[in-house]
């Protein structure tokens, strides 16, 4: 019911869209139960190593002992806020009045704002520095096998830098079968998008 109403909410933070059900479901079962200096330290943690800076896991370990998963959850829930509100451009003010909607105190939810305001224009830069690192197509591999490709398929393996996965950049391996009749309309769209790109480019 709780995850129903607030799927009728659309948040600044969030890029007028909804909250996911893991973030509303983790600042309710496990942000909340931490120490507002707890909370503060860790998200200070976060959004130092989102800023470029160290990542201190042994830190982090310490600050989240009581929770379980190592506090992962948790570092990516903070993560995927952090990360999302300065993407926004959402102010301190609507920042904390959004998550005291969502379930946090409000004393967690201005320890929160703190780090927003000392960290978000660093954040920003970076969300700016890697926004063409994020979600990078790094390979492509035939890895078509008679035993196992259904037919007139063919099996690519797709390495992908950085996904975003839950909110954290990790990279990742797809294995995905494609029509062969797919693969040749695939083929003459990017040779269109690259005459495209190669004409732009030429401009210049």
């Amino acid at each position: 019911m709780v995850s129903f109403i607030f799927s009728l909410k659309k948040f600044r933070f969030c890029g007028e869209g909804d909250c996911p059900d893991w973030v509303l479901a983790e600042i309710i079962s496990t942000l909340s139960n931490l120490s507002i200096e707890n909370l503060e330290k860790l998200s200070d943690l976060v959004a130092t190593g989102i800023c470029g800076g160290t990542f201190e896991e042994s830190g982090i370990k310490l600050l989240t002992s009581t929770l379980t998963n190592e506090g992962k959850t948790a570092v990516a829930c903070i993560h995927f806020m952090l990360i999302n509100a300065a993407r926004y451009n959402c102010t301190e003010s609507i920042f904390g009045e959004e998550i005291q909607q969502l379930g946090l105190p409000k004393e967690h939810a201005a320890a929160m704002c703190r780090v927003l305001q000392k960290h978000s224009g660093c954040i920003r830069q970076k969300l700016i520095d890697k926004a063409f690192r994020i979600n990078e197509l790094q390979s492509v591999s035939n890895v078509t096998s008679s035993g196992e490709t259904p037919a007139n398929c063919a099996t690519l393996e797709l390495k992908i830098s950085q996904e975003l996965v839950e909110g954290l950049p990790k990279d990742t391996t797809q294995i995905v079968n494609l029509e062969r009749s797919q693969m040749i309309a695939l083929l003459e769209e990017l040779k269109v998008c690259r005459d495209i790109m190669d004409k732009y480019e030429n401009k210049n």
